[in-house]
């Protein structure tokens, strides 16, 4: 069923700012196709999973089938409207424009990163597209989801760095976000120990003593268009999880330049991929995580992950 009211969900300041200008394109362009809309303002962290919650609630219970949660910002933005949504409105779908530095949702699924592109494919759909997302949980603590992946080690000190990099928000106003990622890898090598971690894959265990970057994911990509996991499907319903042992500077500068490079990367001995529906990580020692370019903070980590789906109205 084709779409005619748009709740517009939208973080100005995602992309450092780019959110202001991708909502000026899409507004004018709502306006020119004569769309109904409302606008909603997400102002501070976790607002985006209120507003998410209480519009999806709105949709259930008037059962406007017409009417559809449009999320505008960056990749963070869109892991709030999903837990906005948690298990009580997992079939609600979501309209994405992406706005944000990375997007690496948008360009593992298939989404447009070029506004006027992303919402003709919104407009086009005639059917929600399903895709995975990942459940996981510490022990004793409520269920979370993520959209791209959940990292712990070199790539969340990575993403805290960058997070805090000044250079992150000069370099978006030139759609060159993902350098900021970029500027953060020698600096996060030297800061970023090797530490060890048990990792089970559907009841199988591996340890591994001298892990240094480990990520579980459901696309192929992270960091902003990093192909860290080349294999992974986003509709195939398994986790992917890479894990990379620590290597020499140049090593490890010439294995991330095979990323790049289309995930070559894969050939080194010191890079391990799994695959499943149930995956148990656990670290030994204290590190750094992230989960969708959210800090986790620096902790032990004893998680688990689960498959999960949500549906995004989009035709690609």
């Amino acid at each position: 069923m084709e779409k005619s009211t748009y709740y517009v969900v939208i973080n100005l300041q995602s992309g450092s700012g780019n959110g202001a200008n991708v909502w000026k394109i899409i507004e004018k362009a709502l306006l020119e196709k004569k769309k109904n809309y409302q606008l909603f303002i997400s102002e501070y962290a976790g607002h985006t999973i209120s507003l998410v919650n209480q519009l999806a609630k709105d949709i259930h219970t008037t059962q406007q089938k017409d009417a559809l949660i449009l999320i505008i910002g960056g990749d963070g933005t869109l892991h709030e409207a999903v837990r906005g949504l948690g298990e009580e409105y997992k079939k609600t779908p979501l309209g994405y424009i992406p706005a944000g530095s990375g997007n690496d949702f948008a360009r593992g699924v298939g989404i447009s990163r070029k506004p006027l592109v992303a919402l003709n494919q919104i407009l086009k759909a005639k059917s929600a597209s399903a895709f995975d997302i990942i459940e996981f949980q510490e022990k004793e603590q409520p269920v979370g989801y993520f959209v791209n992946n959940v990292g712990v080690g070199f790539d969340a000190l990575v993403v805290k760095l960058t997070n805090n990099s000044s250079a992150k928000a000069t370099l978006n106003k030139y759609n060159l976000g993902s350098l900021a990622y970029v500027a953060s890898l020698v600096k996060a090598y030297f800061n970023q120990r090797s530490f060890p971690i048990q990792l089970t894959v559907d009841g199988k265990t591996t340890a591994f003593k001298d892990a240094f970057l480990v990520t579980t994911t459901n696309h192929s990509y992270f960091g902003g268009g990093v192909n860290i996991a080349p294999m992974a499907v986003p509709t195939d319903g398994l986790i992917d999880v890479i894990v990379v042992s620590k290597l020499p500077l140049l090593k490890i500068i010439s294995l991330f330049v095979m990323m790049l490079l289309g995930g070559r990367h894969t050939r080194f001995k010191s890079v391990h991929h799994f695959s499943g529906k149930k995956i148990h990580l656990e670290t030994l020692h204290a590190v750094d995580g992230q989960a969708d370019g959210e800090e986790l903070g620096k902790q032990l980590f004893d998680l688990d992950f689960n498959p999960a789906t949500r549906y995004f109205w989009f035709a690609n």
